[in-house]
C-alpha cells in the first residue's frame, strides 16, 4: 500500500528536518530505592564495594576508576563518620574537586588493591543489573528528596553552579560536609 505512495521532494525535506530536530536519547530514568538494594544485593562482595562508591558519592564512571586507581595517593579528610577525598580531577568541562564516601566503605576501599570498575560492569551486564550510570541519577534523587540544596548536590557531582552567588559567595565545601553529615550519611538506610 505504502509502496505506491509518491512522496514530494518537498514533503521529503520537511520529513528530515522533523527527524534530524527531534531530540531524541534523552534519558530520564531514575532507578527506585529498591532496585539500587537488589542490585546490591546481588553484586560480588568486591563489587559491591565498587557500586557503593558511585551510590553514595554521585561520581562519574571514569571518577571512579581514577579514585580506585589513585585512592592510595589521594589527600582524604577523616571527618565525622565520613571521608572527604580530594579529587582535583579535570577534564574539559568536567570537574571531580571531592568525593564523599561514608568512613566504612573508605576503609573498606583503601584496604581492597582487587577493586576493578570493568569487573563490575561486566558482572552488572551479565546479570541484567542497573548501570553505573543510574547510580549518580539514583544519587542527585536522593540528595534533592532528602533537602540538600540544588548547589551542593551539584557540588557533590562535580557541576558548577549557575548563579555568581553559587559559584563566588556560597561556602560548598563547609555546607556540603554538614548536609553529607546530617542526611546523606546513612543514604542507603531507606
Amino acid at each position: 500500500m505504502l509502496e505506491n505512495e509518491i512522496i514530494s521532494d518537498n514533503d521529503v525535506s520537511s520529513i528530515k528536518k522533523k527527524l534530524k530536530n527531534h531530540k531524541s536519547g534523552v534519558d530520564n530514568y531514575v532507578p527506585t530505592d529498591q532496585e539500587i538494594l537488589q542490585t546490591l544485593n546481588q553484586l560480588t562482595p568486591n563489587n559491591r564495594l565498587v557500586y557503593l562508591v558511585y551510590v553514595v558519592s554521585g561520581i562519574r564512571k571514569v571518577e571512579g576508576s581514577y579514585l580506585l586507581a589513585n585512592s592510595h595517593k589521594l589527600v582524604a579528610q577523616e571527618k565525622d563518620g565520613f571521608v572527604k577525598v580530594t579529587m582535583n580531577y579535570l577534564r574539559h568541562n568536567k570537574n571531580s574537586f571531592f568525593c564523599y564516601l561514608p568512613s566504612w566503605v573508605y576503609n573498606q576501599l583503601s584496604n581492597n588493591h582487587k577493586l576493578s570498575v570493568g569487573s563490575l560492569e561486566r558482572e552488572l551486564k551479565t546479570k541484567h543489573l542497573i548501570p553505573i550510570k543510574y547510580c549518580r541519577k539514583w544519587f542527585y534523587t536522593k540528595c534533592i528528596e532528602l533537602g540538600v540544596p540544588e548547589a551542593i548536590a551539584d557540588f557533590y557531582e562535580g557541576r558548577t553552579g549557575n548563579s555568581i552567588g553559587s559559584n563566588h559567595y556560597l561556602s560548598k565545601q563547609m555546607l556540603a560536609d554538614k548536609f553529607y553529615k546530617e542526611k546523606l550519611l546513612d543514604i542507603l538506610k531507606l
